[in-house]
């Protein structure tokens, strides 16, 4: 995943608008309600379980799982990040906000995929 590049958003996004967001929100994920930088790992289903100790945490990596840190992001809902409009924004984890993009980023990957073919003929 490439870094963000925050000279693109608007220049109160990191000191008023993500803020906002994130405080409208409670702090939590807006889909599945994660809180922002718990640490713990999630099920298959979804489900997040906050680390509570170092052997749950032990036991959980030894079946091949990962624990990770919770960084809430902020999503533009209709993908445009100059539509700072606060309905057009949500408070996001990372699981959530790939899901919600996912097929915007397939769309993408197609029309760049499409734009840097060489030419045929």
């Amino acid at each position: 995943m490439s870094p963000i590049k925050y000279n693109l958003y608007h220049p109160e996004w990191k000191t008023i608008i993500r803020p906002a967001i994130l405080e409208r929100a409670n702090n939590c994920c807006e889909i599945c309600g994660v809180k922002n930088y718990v640490t713990g790992y999630r099920y298959k289903d979804g489900t997040f379980i906050v680390s509570e100790g170092i052997q749950q945490d032990i036991d959980y990596l030894l079946d091949d799982n990962k624990i990770v840190k919770i960084i809430l992001t902020i999503a533009h809902l209709d993908h445009n990040i100059n539509n700072n409009d606060y309905s057009n924004l949500k408070a996001l984890c990372q699981r959530c906000h790939l899901r919600y993009d996912i097929e915007h980023h397939k769309e993408t990957k197609r029309t760049k995929k499409y734009i840097n073919q060489p030419e045929l003929f």
